[in-house]
């Protein structure tokens, strides 16, 4: 990476309010381990005939795929591919292999899991879409700028517009 020129004024790419989403590999991995323990729990816990055993996990691993394709993979045409918003905090949606843009508000359920990921819903003209957003290593900046957003949308839908005071004190 070359060093930045001091005297050149900033591009455009450090300060756009866009965060293109990738796969997030760490996910994928837990949902085959979830599901590696789910046909075993199923295999040798249940006391079912084989065949009847062999269909249950065939179910739930089908029916878990098409959530795991869009919200984790990033694939198909209801898939959240991109995240644009405004400092306004205006948001709209990429969607799809052609990332048509949608505009979109913060539905309902959309919360933080640790430092690295996010689960968002999306009310769109379109429909309801969720994504899991994941901090990557090449987008860390990006990450940070989305959460800022994500953060303040979501303290303003909760109606506080600061971080609730600490009102318990310790013993004496």
């Amino acid at each position: 990476m070359s060093h930045p020129i001091p005297a050149a004024r900033r591009s455009a790419g450090a300060s756009c309010n866009r965060i293109d989403l990738i796969p997030s590999t760490f996910a994928t991995s837990a949902w085959f381990a979830w599901l590696a323990v789910v046909w075993t729990v199923i295999g040798f816990a249940v006391t079912l005939p084989w065949l009847m055993r062999l269909t249950i996990g065939a179910t739930i691993a089908a029916a878990s795929l098409g959530g795991l394709r869009t919200f984790v993979l990033l694939r198909g045409p209801r898939a959240v591919r991109a995240i644009e918003w405004t400092e306004a905090g205006d948001l709209s949606v990429c969607l799809g292999a052609t990332r048509a843009r949608y505009p979109a508000t913060l539905a309902n359920g959309s919360f933080r899991v640790g430092l690295r990921f996010w689960v968002l819903w999306f009310a769109t003209p379109v429909g309801q879409r969720s994504v899991l957003v994941e901090e990557s290593r090449r987008d860390v900046r990006a990450f940070r700028r989305i959460s800022r957003c994500l953060n303040g949308q979501l303290r303003r839908g909760s109606g506080r517009s600061r971080q609730p005071a600490v009102t318990i004190q310790p013993k004496v």
